[in-house]
């Protein structure tokens, strides 16, 4: 009887929770070990191209990662993580692959963990994890190699809830200071850490209850642990001030990497307007996530209704939130939760051409989850009959969140499949016809990369990408009077695009044209003195040069 009473303790009801989580997710993701790298799309940068990568783990490669700046970031956790996986797995896509699953798969178990404590609903809590762990639309962050921030920096997300859920229940120095380390790691691994401050002070107000107007227990008296709101926005200071530095790098280096698009060529009435239909977006595809894809370009061309019904929705949510905030809690919390944790993302501050991108829905989803997870039980389906219809429509949902991510995992397999999905579920995505040429060229399928850079200009012919990695292509068929008028187009509609400059450089080199070349290279390398390929290509001509100059001196003398 002793030793039956001990084999129950083993396995506790939170227990079968986690290990039910884990062992769904890994199944939806199980074909991700199959898939290879994308290598056209960052993965190259990351790893398979990147020099301090490949070098793998060393005390000069770690003390690197703290120096490095990549696509307007700095993440040397994250560079961290891709060195241990290449010191370990090599260039094998399927162990960096199983990495990020394995993350993913934790931050699920600390979801679950934190919010059961929280809110001391262990069904419900496991329905929020459940929901993160298998939602399609966050397949990108986890089955995307390059993408390794998204989930790492969600491990030290879940981390720092802990640690601060712990430092409420006990304040103390020791608490304290571990959450805000875990934060610190979490600014290491993703900028977009920075909003979690402000996710906390939500927490504070529901389900910690810890501000004492607000704040009551079963008998109406406020708990233990209830504060007054000024202490509350002193614990955050820290917080607060490492965000403001975090984004304040992050702007300076994306401004100076020339990811940040001027209000020039995207006015802020458009990003305002983009913003509020990509959150009605977001909402709307967390329901029905089939048409999801790796990139949605900008489209300032919706009808106006669209803008208007998402204001509207907007405004009606937020309103809603406000005037119930007593009675419904976790209304407040759960959609600021999803609207605030956005904003870095949302398009005030446009940073490259993705309207939108799945991959940013990794935490604000949470927030989204959590109202659902708690208003059906609460408003709708009440009682034993409600609660038995609650958990058939629970299950449901998570049967079909593992159909369609086993589904969306497989698009991911290669750079061809992930561009050919993108284009088959949207409309005039110019962006993705660009990349799949950029796909088929890598794997030498010169003539369908010709086709899909036409026909990424057809639908845009202001696409300045589109026009340089045509170029591109010309100059590998050697077609070079073509690659050069096709970058001069590029220079035509952004004077400042350095990569056209590097290229009309190199055509010019290969048409023996040398001391025309050096010009075009040196703007390259002013415009953009990261474009490492732009460097190699100057010092290539400079010594050409001198060693023309020096034959010119053999053959008729000084």
């Amino acid at each position: 009887m002793i030793k039956e009473k001990k084999s129950r303790k083993l396995l506790e009801l939170p227990d079968v929770i986690i290990i039910v989580i884990a062992v769904l997710t890994a199944f939806s993701y199980a074909e991700v070990r199959r898939n290879g790298f994308i290598e056209i799309y960052d993965d190259d940068a990351y790893v398979l191209k990147n020099a301090h990568v490949l070098g793998g783990l060393s005390v000069d490669s770690i003390k690197r990662a703290f120096v490095v700046f990549n696509d307007g970031n700095w993440f040397p956790l994250t560079w961290i993580s891709h060195l241990t996986d290449v010191t370990v797995f090599g260039l094998n896509p399927a162990g960096h692959h199983m990495t990020s699953v394995i993350i993913h798969i934790l931050n699920s178990a600390l979801l679950f963990i934190v919010f059961a404590r929280m809110t001391a609903s262990q069904w419900r809590s496991g329905f929020i994890a459940a929901l993160f762990a298998l939602h399609p639309l966050h397949v990108e962050s986890v089955a995307w190699i390059a993408e390794r921030k998204d989930v790492l920096s969600g491990l030290f997300w879940m981390l720092t809830m802990i640690a601060y859920v712990y430092y409420t229940e006990r304040p103390g120095a020791v608490r304290y200071v571990a959450a805000l380390l875990c934060f610190i790691c979490g600014l290491m691994s993703k900028p977009m850490v920075v909003t979690l401050p402000f996710v906390l002070l939500l927490l504070d107000y529901w389900p910690l209850q810890r501000l004492r107007p607000c704040g009551r227990t079963s008998d109406g008296n406020p708990p233990q642990s209830a504060v007054g709101l000024r202490r509350l926005l002193l614990e955050k200071v820290p917080f607060l001030a490492l965000s403001a530095a975090s984004s304040a790098l992050t702007y300076h280096v994306q401004k100076t990497w020339g990811a940040v698009v001027s209000s020039d060529i995207l006015p802020m009435k458009a990003r305002i307007a983009n913003a509020l239909i990509s959150y009605a977006k977001y909402a709307i595809m967390m329901f029905n996530p089939v048409n999801s894809a790796v990139i949605y370009p900008i489209d300032e061309r919706f009808p106006l209704w669209h803008l208007v019904g998402a204001a509207v929705v907007f405004a009606i949510i937020t309103a809603a939130a406000i005037i119930y905030i007593k009675k419904l809690p976790f209304l407040f919390t759960g959609w600021f939760w999803y609207v605030g944790t956005l904003v870095p993302v949302i398009g005030i501050v446009q940073v490259g051409t993705a309207a939108m991108a799945d991959r940013y829905t990794y935490i604000p989803f949470i927030g989204l989850f959590l109202i659902i997870s708690m208003a059906i039980p609460t408003t709708v389906l009440t009682g034993r009959v409600g609660r038995a219809v609650a958990a058939v429509l629970a299950c449901a949902a998570i049967i079909a969140c593992v159909f369609y991510t086993k589904k969306q995992v497989k698009n991911w397999h290669n750079s061809v499949t992930l561009f050919e999905h993108a284009i088959s579920v949207t409309k005039e995505n110019y962006v993705a016809y660009n990349h799949l040429g950029a796909a088929y060229s890598e794997i030498g399928m010169d003539n369908e990369a010709y086709i899909n850079y036409t026909k990424a200009l057809h639908l845009n012919y202001i696409y300045v990408a589109a026009h340089a990695n045509l170029g591109n292509l010309l100059v590998k068929l050697n077609r070079l009077d073509e690659a050069i008028e096709s970058y001069n187009m590029a220079i035509r509609i952004n004077p400042s695009y350095a990569s056209a400059y590097n290229g009309i450089g190199v055509a010019l080199l290969l048409q023996k044209k040398t001391t025309e070349a050096i010009p075009y290279l040196r703007m390259a390398v002013t415009l953009n003195p990261n474009l490492v390929s732009a460097r190699k290509n100057l010092d290539r001509a400079l010594n050409m040069a001198v060693d023309e100059n020096n034959s010119a001196i053999m053959m008729f003398g000084p």
